[in-house]
């Protein structure tokens, strides 16, 4: 019986072959077959010489701020192509690196004194109670709109740098000329500067939000468990409780007259930059 179902088998696998059969050879098919094997295949392009550089320069500052680490990208980020190559791609995300971590020193630092109870006093518009989230959500939106927008300002002075933009190489991602003159300082001594630059920045991006995290979630940051006021509004809405970007009809007549007075002193500030440069 096993042999019957044996050879069933193998007729039925033989069925789905295809026959041998004498194919007679032809010019037309000679030559067709000639370009088949012929045809070379497409070599890929070459890595653009600037890339290898880039990457090689990440791979040395990654070391160098974290020898124990040394480069780690588990998502893939320097080959996500955000721009053109991938060295304009490792230019954006370093440079976008360094200027996350500058304001998050300075959110730290600001935290650490807003928290303390350290404030400008009760006169003027500034708020005194101790939780710096519940200080911002007490400032008069109009003071909101000028910290937003002398933020987007600072923003548009570092992509229109004279020296040229940081993802083509023409300065060294962070590097902003306006604020950062050119130094005699040796090469050894900028690359440790900014490699204590760069583990500051990182720490403080995650001080910064724990900080955050114990004071929406008391407890959450054992460490920081009653040393940090607790805070109940929403993170996400950085206007009011209830603030909404598409909200036009209740808030477009307090932010047209906020962006009419912010724009007068945009414009006089612009004028003191131009002359600077």
């Amino acid at each position: 019986m096993k042999t019957v179902i044996l050879l069933s088998l193998l007729f039925a696998a033989e069925a789905f072959n295809n026959p041998i059969t004498k194919i007679s050879s032809t010019k037309i098919s000679s030559s067709v077959a000639s370009e088949e094997t012929s045809a070379p295949e497409p070599e890929p392009e070459p890595t653009p010489p600037g890339d290898d550089i880039a990457l090689d320069d990440l791979k040395a500052i990654a070391t160098a701020s974290n020898p124990v680490l040394n480069y780690y990208d588990p998502i893939n980020l320097v080959n996500a192509k955000f721009l053109d190559s991938q060295s304009e791609t490792i230019g954006w995300l370093r440079h976008a690196e360094i200027k996350h971590g500058r304001v998050a020193m300075a959110a730290f630092v600001g935290y650490c004194v807003q928290a303390s109870g350290l404030n400008w006093g009760s006169g003027g518009p500034w708020p005194t109670m101790a939780s710096p989230e519940a200080q911002w959500d007490a400032l008069p939106n109009t003071l909101k709109w000028y910290v937003i927008l002398a933020v987007g300002f600072a923003e548009l002075i570092d992509e229109a740098d004279s020296e040229g933009h940081y993802t083509l190489g023409k300065r060294d991602p962070g590097r902003i000329s306006l604020f950062q003159r050119k130094t005699n300082q040796s090469i050894e001594k900028l690359a440790r500067g900014r490699t204590k630059e760069l583990n500051n920045g990182r720490l403080a991006m995650i001080g910064t939000m724990g900080f955050v995290s114990e004071a929406s979630v008391p407890g959450s940051v054992p460490i920081l468990t009653g040393k940090i006021p607790a805070y109940e509004g929403n993170f996400w809405a950085p206007f009011q409780a209830d603030y909404s970007f598409f909200d036009a009809a209740a808030h477009g007549g307090e932010l047209v007259s906020a962006l009419d007075t912010s724009t007068e002193t945009l414009s006089s500030a612009s004028d003191i930059v131009s002359a600077i440069l």
